[in-house]
């Protein structure tokens, strides 16, 4: 094979590549621990995406000026105290399929100094529409 016909090739592959790894950010739905789930909220068109009303359960994470955090640290227990989804760095809204019951979610998020802040909220998810809980940290203030 020619070296130029090599090259373009390869390129074409990191370049689609890229292009999917870009498609699967922070807007994708994935499953983790059997519970599928989205990071979203950023910018208006995440935001206003029709997907996240199939959701049962919407978590948003808000400073005390009521500005959106992300990079938070979420752990959902079930009724029983069982942990049912854990996730690193997702936020401002965090959707879950969950099925119907009650939840409590324990959650960090770090300010602008690097210090670890937590919040705790709990989850009512009925078996229609969507449950929308604001977990707020009223210390952490831009």
């Amino acid at each position: 094979m020619k070296p130029l016909f090599v090259a373009s090739m390869l390129a074409a592959a990191v370049f689609s590549n890229a292009a999917a790894q870009a498609a699967e950010g922070a807007d994708a739905i994935g499953v983790r621990d059997g519970v599928r789930y989205a990071c979203t909220g950023v910018g208006s068109e995440s935001r206003e995406d029709p997907r996240w009303r199939e959701f049962p359960a919407k978590l948003v994470f808000a400073g005390g000026d009521g500005g959106y955090l992300s990079r938070v640290t979420t752990r959902i227990a079930d009724g029983q105290g069982r942990t049912v989804f854990e996730i690193q760095d997702c936020g401002p809204w965090l959707l879950l399929d969950l099925p119907p019951g009650r939840y409590k979610a324990a959650v960090t998020a770090q300010d602008g100094h690097g210090r670890s802040h937590d919040s705790e909220a709990s989850i009512a998810v009925g078996s229609a529409g969507q449950a929308e809980t604001v977990v707020r940290f009223p210390e952490i203030v831009d």
